[in-house]
């Protein structure tokens, strides 16, 4: 579950809550506004700064106090798994699900049903986001097959079907055309 709390610059700060747990355990995350600038243009990922810290159960009523308004909250179902490929990368698929009445997941809707959000994430700094964003689009352009990946915002393309990027996969196989 995640609640999200946005102000009026282009940054959010989000309550996470992973119901995976026995015990619910709870996450601030603070996601920047992207990277602006003619250089932030010609990039060909979003580079935002992110910073997340662990909270006690207590931490929605907190917000509240705080005088934080919930805008939302949306159930997200679904894995994710981290590899090194030039730099740590994080893959998150999950299907999105919007929660009509607060708090009620049970009652979770997806919001586009039979389709997956996927992400990818790094972390990078100030001295090495050239090497992560070229990582990060290195794996894009991997996946291309598959999945079409973009930043958020830009389209450029329509994803293959999944018959027409099996193919695709297979044909790089050891010559083999299907």
């Amino acid at each position: 579950m995640e609640c999200v709390v946005q102000g009026f610059v282009a940054s959010e700060v989000r309550l996470v809550c992973d119901l995976e747990q026995p015990e619910p355990t709870w996450t601030v995350r603070h996601v920047g506004g992207a990277m602006k600038g003619a250089g932030a243009d010609q990039l060909s990922v979003l580079v935002r700064t992110m910073v997340e810290s662990k909270a006690s159960k207590n931490a929605l009523r907190l917000f509240y106090t705080l005088g934080y308004k919930l805008e939302y909250e949306q159930l997200r179902v679904g894995f994710s798994f981290k590899f090194q490929r030039g730099a740590p990368i994080t893959v998150t698929v999950s299907c999105v699900n919007k929660i009509p009445k607060l708090h009620a997941v049970e009652d979770a809707v997806p919001v586009t049903p039979g389709i997956q959000l996927v992400e990818v994430t790094a972390p990078t700094t100030d001295s090495n986001y050239n090497d992560v964003v070229q990582a990060v689009s290195s794996f894009s352009e991997y996946l291309a097959p598959l999945i079409h990946l973009s930043k958020p915002g830009v389209s450029t393309g329509v994803a293959p079907t999944a018959k027409t990027a099996a193919a695709s996969l297979m044909s790089d196989v050891k010559g083999m055309k299907m």
